[in-house]
């Protein structure tokens, strides 16, 4: 397997390969990186703050779902890569043991087998991760390990140069594509800190826990919080106003 270190012939080929895909960044940027590491599917989820931001694309409908699974739950391969600022591999997802559980039976539900994430670097500040997906157990060849870390390198500074030509105090319209309702869990945790008197980090916890009992998506738990149809009694279960 290939080292972490980026080739620099790779990623002078692969700045070549994703030219022009950052004016369509909801779906095309991550369709052409699936392309050039041969995976049925690539995301690439923002970090800020330490918290996840959520998916700025996904290359397809189910990579977007697995994408929505990491989110809600904050457990995966992409979460890990983040944290531990090197790629987190895992082969066959139905061999993975205490680690994951929600995430593992969502992408196995979803047909997803094998995960990989790549942080996104910029120096030793991570940005996000580049999240692979394959349809079929295995590691990933190689050729795709080192190509994953070229692509990794060229969009982090991809994403760096869209933030770079934004107006001051704005935030970059490519970054704005990241879906809206993302704001909402921030907002949402803020709500629950207040209810409960717990941290920012526990009030994230509480929410995410809620979602995975309830089977339902993190965004959606958060919208029922903002729109005050659901609120968490402090210390005690959680009510539901509607």
């Amino acid at each position: 397997m290939s080292s972490g270190r980026v080739d620099a012939e790779r990623v002078a080929r692969v700045t070549v390969s994703l030219r022009g895909w950052e004016r369509d960044p909801q779906r095309s940027l991550c369709a052409q990186s699936a392309a050039i590491l041969d995976v049925a599917g690539v995301g690439v989820a923002l970090l800020s703050g330490g918290q996840p931001m959520g998916s700025v694309c996904a290359s397809d409908t189910v990579t977007g779902k697995v994408e929505e699974v990491q989110y809600t739950l904050g457990e995966g391969p992409a979460v890990d890569a983040c944290h531990e600022r090197e790629p987190v591999l895992a082969p066959d997802l139905a061999e993975v043991t205490g680690r994951w559980p929600g995430f593992c039976n969502g992408a196995l539900a979803a047909g997803i087998r094998a995960a990989s994430g790549f942080p996104l670097l910029v120096g030793a500040i991570c940005i996000g991760s580049l999240n692979l997906y394959q349809t079929a157990p295995g590691p990933l060849r190689e050729e795709q390990h080192a190509d994953a870390l070229a692509v990794a390198h060229v969009v982090g500074r991809m994403v760096l140069g869209w933030q770079s030509l934004a107006p001051a105090g704005e935030v970059a319209w490519q970054l704005e594509q990241v879906p809206s309702h993302r704001a909402s869990v921030h907002q949402a945790t803020g709500m629950i800190a207040a209810q409960t008197r717990a941290t920012i980090d526990d009030a994230l916890s509480l929410l995410r826990a809620y979602a995975f009992a309830e089977s339902r998506s993190i965004s959606d738990v958060a919208g029922d919080v903002v729109g005050r149809r659901l609120r968490f009694g402090e210390g005690g279960p959680l009510i539901d106003l509607a």
